[in-house]
């Protein structure tokens, strides 16, 4: 409270003007200079009389003594009665009263006979009662103790003319206070007058924002060379103000003049931006167009050439057919890798949330790369990894793009197929957890190929580069796979790296962030001891939409050449009619057809189809664009395939997507 009220009056006092401030400082010095004065010289005045009182007493005392040893050595109370009555008439004093050795009275006189004498003191010295004051003091001859005087003053003259020197000084301090306030009033005005001028000076600036106005300058002390100060900063500001305004006037036709030419500028830029603009959509139709074009005739040649290896027993026939089949895959390899690194350029990544069962995924590639490692004489190994508390014999399953990984997967099993001439390409998956849900998957890929030296590593994973010029002449490609798998990786969240050495082989990985689900009841694969299924029911019948001739011969003759029945149909009008007529155990319908295209094919088929579970249907097409992905999962769709096909790709997708249809025959 009190730090309240402290702070309060500072505030008020900070808050007044310069003036009562002056004024007020002035007084309160003069008040408590002239109070102290007029204390001290009040209690000295005081002081001093009493002194002067003490004094006489004290002389008088001498002579009392002086004059009386000789009576009270003779008993002669008469004679010093007598010499009492002659110091009676001394001013003030209004008794004296001797006492002898005993305390007995020996004289006593006083100023007014009804005074009668006081008992013997018992002090020695003065003491004050009202307007009494009592001297006492002992009668000594030779040091000899005789008797003791008491005298008795009247104080009341003494305790007037005190009173009135208290008064004198009273009016002193009044009329003192009085003469300092008048000359603070006059001289403070010598402060507060050019300082107000100041105040006044820079009100009207502030207002009229104007630096034209000076003060003035009244004193040569160091409020005057405060006023020279403002004048000379106020002509500064004046000047640099002035300064300015040319400035500004240059400067807004500076900046109009630019804002101009930046218009124009922008305007080219938004032309340029446009152009280019169209120019991307352009490439990107371009680059759709010609997929779909150079894959409508690489789906025959892929095709047609697998069916002759099927059939061909002849060793060099079979040694060119093969030679006609690489050329055309890697044709075909260039073809997905510049469309998918120009969907990666145009931030096209779009991620599914999947949910993935790891030995299934591993399964497929398996099943997806082991021709071509058999055919290098390669070995293919599986390891996996779980956490301690997951049981090995069970399918794992976990949150992620499965398209996205298997693509990854897949890009980097080939290249270390492709790149290693003998040994062994070991794949390594490995679970961690974080807690009941986070979770790790950790995949390497580690062969006995040619390897890589440290100072080529670096250049891995950039677009278009090989680390040896000659490589894409002796094992093709155009540098783009790497670049897309860190890129599929980025986009998941992980990282993906390499660990090489020249002549020995390579060890890539890649690491990304997944949503742990426990496992299933479904018993996890053998990777060991993985076979090829055993060729499927003829009975299993298969509907084949295309509008090319070509491709739904050749797709019909890879289904009959897998085991499978195949009815073709030439758009999505035939193939609705047949859908009425017969039940097919799967669809393989393109999605690029005129009149009525593959998706208004499925969903028609969706809506009419009353059978549980529904037939499965899979898109097929040279170019199958993100938006595509999600106008299939839309539509119903269970999955697609990619022109040309592949016998071995489409194999897989037949055995899984049928594997149902055959098991409800053969209840």
């Amino acid at each position: 409270m009190i730090e309240n009220n402290g702070s309060a009056i500072k505030r008020w006092i900070s808050g007044l003007p310069v003036a009562r401030k002056i004024l007020g400082i002035t007084l309160i010095s003069s008040v408590s200079a002239l109070l102290i004065l007029c204390v001290f010289s009040f209690i000295y005045a005081r002081e001093a009389n009493y002194e002067r009182i003490l004094n006489v007493l004290d002389n008088i005392k001498y002579v009392i003594e002086s004059n009386t040893h000789t009576a009270f050595q003779t008993n002669d109370s008469r004679a010093a009665s007598e010499y009492l009555e002659s110091l009676s008439e001394a001013p003030g004093i209004e008794s004296i009263c001797l006492y002898d050795k005993e305390g007995n009275v020996f004289a006593f006189n006083s100023r007014d006979d009804s005074l009668q004498p006081h008992p013997s003191p018992d002090f020695t010295g003065s003491q004050t009662d009202g307007n009494r004051l009592y001297f006492s003091s002992e009668i000594l001859k030779d040091e000899e103790a005789l008797g003791t005087m008491l005298i008795e003053v009247n104080t009341r003259p003494l305790n007037a003319a005190i009173g009135r020197l208290l008064w004198v000084n009273l009016v002193l301090f009044g009329v003192g206070l009085s003469i300092a306030a008048f000359l603070a009033t006059k001289l403070q005005k010598s402060i507060t007058v050019p300082i107000k001028d100041l105040v006044g000076v820079t009100r009207k600036i502030a207002n009229e924002k104007g630096y034209e106005a000076k003060a003035v300058k009244r004193h040569d002390d160091e409020i005057g060379l405060l006023v020279d100060s403002v004048n000379d900063m106020l002509e500064t500001i004046r000047v640099r103000d002035e300064s300015l305004r040319n400035i500004n006037s240059s400067l807004e036709q500076v900046v109009e003049k630019r804002t101009k030419d930046l218009n124009e500028r922008n305007k080219a830029l938004n032309r340029a931006i446009d152009a280019a603009k169209k120019a991307a959509l352009a490439k990107n139709e371009f680059l759709a167009t010609t997929s779909h074009e150079l894959r409508t005739p690489l789906n025959p040649i892929i095709g047609y050439v697998d069916r002759l290896l099927n059939k061909t027993n002849d060793l060099e026939d079979a040694r060119e057919l093969e030679i006609i089949k690489q050329s055309a895959e890697l044709l075909l390899r260039l073809i997905d890798d510049i469309l998918d690194f120009s969907r990666v350029e145009r931030g096209e990544i779009r991620l599914q949330n999947d949910l993935v069962n790891l030995q299934k995924c591993c399964s497929d590639v398996i099943f997806l790369m082991m021709k071509e490692a058999d055919t290098k004489g390669l070995k293919l190994e599986f390891e996996f990894d779980l956490p301690p508390d997951y049981n090995s014999e069970k399918a794992v399953l976990f949150e992620s793009d499965e398209g996205r990984l298997r693509q990854v997967v897949l890009n980097l099993i080939g290249n270390a197929i492709k790149f290693t001439e003998s040994g062994t390409v070991s794949v390594t998956a490995i679970i961690s957890k974080k807690n009941d849900t986070d979770g790790q998957l950790h995949v390497s890929i580690e062969d006995t190929g040619i390897g890589i030296s440290d100072s080529d590593r670096e250049e891995l994973f950039k677009p278009f580069t090989q680390v040896d010029g000659g490589m894409n002449r002796s094992y093709g490609g155009m540098g783009l796979g790497l670049a897309i798998c860190r890129a599929f990786i980025e986009a998941l969240g992980g990282k993906i790296d390499c660990e090489s050495e020249r002549g020995v082989g390579s060890r890539f990985w890649f690491e990304i962030p997944i949503v742990l689900k426990g496992q299933s009841d479904e018993d996890a694969v053998d990777f060991n001891r993985f076979e090829l299924p055993e060729k499927p029911d003829a009975s299993l019948s298969i509907l084949l939409v295309d509008d090319e001739r070509v491709n739904r011969e050749l797709g019909a003759s890879m289904i009959r050449s897998l085991g499978y029945t195949v009815i073709c149909a030439k758009d999505g009008f035939e193939a609705l009619k047949l859908c009425g007529k017969q039940a097919f155990d799967l669809i393989l319908l393109d999605i690029r057809m005129p009149r009525l295209d593959g998706f208004e094919t499925a969903q028609a088929i969706r809506e009419r189809e009353d059978r549980s579970p529904p037939t499965p249907i899979v898109a097929l097409s040279a170019h199958i664009a993100p938006n595509d992905e999600q106008r299939c999962a839309e539509v119903g769709m269970n999955g697609y395939l990619q022109k040309p096909l592949k016998m071995d790709t489409l194999n897989a997708t037949l055995v899984n997507l049928l594997s149902a249809a055959d098991e409800r025959k053969m209840d």
